[in-house]
């Protein structure tokens, strides 16, 4: 994934600064393939939203079982108790 830099800007400015053009578009490249990579595993906000609707449901699923498991227990033991 690449970073949303300008990497033509970014030699442009290098250049006005002194640096050689070839120099220059190098080091655009390589501050663009860095943010990327650092960047590249960040979570935007729908991916969390949706990974945290998808944890929400598991666990309401998972609440279900165990209350149901509960009553169940309650009532048998009702059942053997005289």
């Amino acid at each position: 994934m690449s970073a949303a830099t300008d990497t033509l800007r970014t030699a442009e400015t290098l250049t006005e600064a002194g640096v050689p053009e070839r120099q220059a578009a190098a080091h655009a490249r390589a501050i663009d393939e860095a943010l990327g990579e650092a960047v590249g595993d960040l979570v935007t906000r729908d991916n969390l939203r949706a990974e945290l609707a998808n944890l929400e449901g598991r666990l309401y699923r998972v609440l279900l079982v165990q209350t149901g498991v509960i009553v169940g227990a309650v009532v048998a033991l009702i059942r053997l108790i005289p």
